[in-house]
């Protein structure tokens, strides 16, 4: 009887044992996310447009491609060129090649710098407002639609710009964050479909006033004002871009001070053609 009841708990180990072995064996195999392809050699060319209040438009086509990479402290960097001078390229290109992009955990980050040029705000002889952008998540495959990404990017500057030939400071605040979209089974555009794409959000909020003798006077109440949608597919990139940058200022009401003009304008990137390097 001993060895009997022996032999069962033998085969009842082995069958767990089994089942165990089995169960570990279809464990779901995690997903790994390929929608910005970082490898040397890749290239991504747009049709870019931008889209001015008066209603008219320039065009341009931009090509884009990974150049070099480099290693800091285990983590690969990756660094791209144009083909177009800074001042014509697309709005989101522009700030993709003037940084470094890396992938961790399904997520892609970047760190460089976002240049907002203030003369085309309407404040002349203003030094260009630029953000520092040090580990922004760009997008994250794992998160839900509508999570926070990067936030609490923020800070303030103070320069002196001359009015009517006057020194008068100007306090610049600005805020950035980023936001997963949506995802998509898939999209088209440029008469091409894509499978398996995400969207992804970056948003500027800024504020300026200024200082006329010792009075705050407000010139732009905060907003958001410059708005970005990037769509990205999976092993191929960013297929389509939009940014809108909407300034409405205030009236200053002050005799000595111009008005300064709202300003609009729209930007759009849209996928011609992409190589993706085998590795």
């Amino acid at each position: 009887m001993k060895k009997f009841r022996l032999f069962f708990l033998l085969i009842l180990v082995t069958t767990l044992v089994s089942c165990s072995s089995d169960d570990s064996s279809n464990d779901t195999e995690e997903v790994v996310s390929n929608h910005f392809p970082l490898t040397v050699g890749n290239s991504w060319t747009y049709n870019n447009e931008t889209a001015y209040e008066d209603g008219t438009f320039d065009n341009s086509q931009e090509t884009i491609s990974v150049a070099s990479s480099n290693e800091a402290q285990g983590v690969t960097y990756y660094s791209l060129t144009s083909n177009l001078p800074p001042l014509q390229q697309g709005f989101v290109t522009g700030i993709l090649t003037n940084g470094e992009l890396t992938a961790a955990d399904n997520q892609l980050i970047y760190n460089g710098e976002l240049s907002i040029n203030l003369s085309e705000m309407g404040i002349p002889d203003a030094e260009n407002l630029t953000i520092p952008l040090v580990n922004v998540i760009m997008f994250d495959a794992d998160a839900n639609t509508g999570n926070t990404l990067t936030a609490d990017l923020d800070n303030s500057f103070t320069q002196s710009i001359p009015v009517q030939g006057t020194d008068i400071p100007f306090t610049f605040e600005y805020d950035l964050e980023t936001f997963q979209g949506d995802f998509l089974e898939s999209y088209t555009t440029n008469e091409m479909s894509f499978e398996d794409v995400f969207s992804a959000d970056i948003i500027v909020t800024i504020e300026i006033n200024a200082n006329f003798s010792g009075i705050t006077i407000p010139v732009l109440d905060s907003q958001e004002a410059i708005q970005i949608t990037n769509y990205y597919a999976d092993n191929v990139g960013m297929i389509y871009s939009e940014t809108a940058i909407n300034y409405n200022f205030e009236a200053i009401n002050l005799p000595t001070v111009p008005e300064i003009p709202d300003y609009s304008v729209n930007y759009s990137q849209t996928i011609e053609s992409y190589t993706i390097v085998e590795e």
